[in-house]
């Protein structure tokens, strides 16, 4: 869940929503109460998920064995994302082997729910997330008739990490960093007193992690809660614009993927990055000589109405068991994984999974100082994430408007193109491909 496999990904969720306008889409089905489920209660669900969170649900499902010993959890892993959305697509047209359970990216819970409703549980009566969980993750829980599909399972809040070092010897002031304006300010300073260090890096090429991110802050995102298109908008312009700008300025060096973004950060290359949380094991991992060398901060504002606060990333569990006893055993599973404080802080302290549920950040187990960024960062990390800006609005065709928009980032970064026209033609070129209206 942390390391982008943007391109190959994309293709596969195209290819699932090309497969998936066969007729395949089928009416949503009315909610049916759910037998109780108790100690005697004899069934079994399987739940497919990837990577460590694979991991970290085998361990909530020894615990949850004990208190419900007839129902058999059976997790199966899968190494990246991607492995399981390939099968995903092939496994929900056909109806033949459909899990109970399985984990999708909040930027992808539409591309499924919205073309194959019929295996997607609405868990609306059983369990509520308004006020329980990140907000930003509120809008893509939902389906587009009001199904509560997904419940938010980690989180991304978008920080900006930098080198405290750096800061200190070129006489930067972290807290003086309020704007965009104060950042780029401040990555000049930097560089007049080492001017082979940036102060920023970014792909200028394969991922618009980074636009995206700020376009959140900025309270816009391609798409709007009535589902139409919103690249063109004077925000999303205004955000791109700022993009560029860092590039223009000369505080931006083109790492050109995740590799070397890694690459930079460990070598001194870049002063300060702005990214997920998550990115704090991805330093641990990398870079465990520059321990206290680091900290975060909120990111800057692009504007005096912008958030501080961002997202990337995050997954969510969702029901596809039709029998009601699976289902009911499956909601049971996903509340006593992902609505449990101790499981959460389970799951973030030995798999680094950012938790959803706000009740988590009070614990004084999540509060206590870390290792290697010292005190404070799971505060900074829960404060920004309850002012995600709840503006992530996806869909069924999500993955078709997101290659345009990466195709015209990268027109404006690398080539120039005018933002205005390049997010105007791109916004068309949607509106003519979904059939979708753009927003006025």
């Amino acid at each position: 869940m942390v390391k982008n496999f943007f391109t190959r990904a994309l293709l596969v969720l195209t290819a699932i929503v090309m497969l998936s306008c066969s007729g395949n889409k089928a009416s949503e089905e009315k909610s049916v109460a759910l037998p109780t489920i108790d100690a005697n209660t004899e069934t079994e669900i399987t739940v497919w998920a990837w990577n460590v969170a694979a991991k970290a649900l085998m361990e909530t499902a020894k615990t949850f064995s004990e208190k419900y010993p007839k129902i058999k959890v059976n997790v199966q892993e899968f190494g990246l994302a991607q492995n399981v959305y390939e099968r995903y697509g092939v496994i929900l047209s056909s109806g033949n082997g459909v899990p109970d359970v399985i984990q999708i990216e909040s930027d992808y819970i539409q591309t499924y729910a919205e073309n194959y409703p019929q295996y997607f549980f609405d868990m609306k009566d059983y369990i509520k997330i308004d006020g329980v969980v990140d907000p930003s993750k509120i809008a893509s829980s939902y389906d587009s008739t009001g199904k509560l599909v997904s419940i938010p399972w980690d989180s991304g809040p978008v920080v900006m990490f930098y080198r405290v070092d750096l800061f200190k010897e070129a006489g930067i002031d972290p807290n003086a960093i309020v704007t965009f304006d104060d950042y780029i300010a401040a990555g000049k300073k930097l560089q007049e007193k080492f001017p082979n260090v940036y102060m920023t890096g970014l792909p200028f090429t394969q991922d618009e992690n980074l636009y995206r991110a700020l376009l959140i802050a900025n309270k816009s995102y391609y798409l709007n809660s009535k589902g139409e298109i919103t690249v063109a908008s004077p925000k999303a312009i205004e955000t791109l614009q700022m993009v560029k700008r860092l590039i223009d300025e000369g505080v931006a060096k083109n790492v050109v993927n995740w590799d070397g973004s890694i690459v930079a950060n460990k070598n001194g290359e870049v002063a300060s990055y702005i990214i997920g949380g998550w990115w704090g094991g991805t330093i641990k991992d990398q870079m465990p000589e520059m321990k206290g060398k680091w900290g975060i901060m909120p990111i800057p504002a692009i504007n005096k109405d912008a958030a501080r606060a961002s997202s990337s990333g995050g997954a969510g569990l969702s029901i596809t068991a039709t029998d009601p006893v699976k289902q009911a055993a499956a909601l049971e599973f996903i509340k006593y994984s992902l609505m449990d404080v101790d499981n959460q802080l389970m799951m973030y302290e030995q798999f680094s999974l950012f938790p959803s549920y706000l009740p988590a950040y009070d614990d004084p187990r999540f509060l206590k100082a870390d290792e290697y960024f010292g005190d404070n960062f799971n505060k900074i990390l829960a404060d920004v994430t309850k002012q995600i800006p709840n503006v992530i609005y996806n869909s069924d065709d999500f993955a078709e408007v997101r290659n345009t928009v990466v195709s015209t980032y990268e027109d404006v970064l690398n080539n120039n193109k005018d933002i205005a026209a390049a997010l105007n033609d791109a916004a068309n070129q949607i509106s003519s491909s979904t059939g979708r209206s753009i927003a006025k």
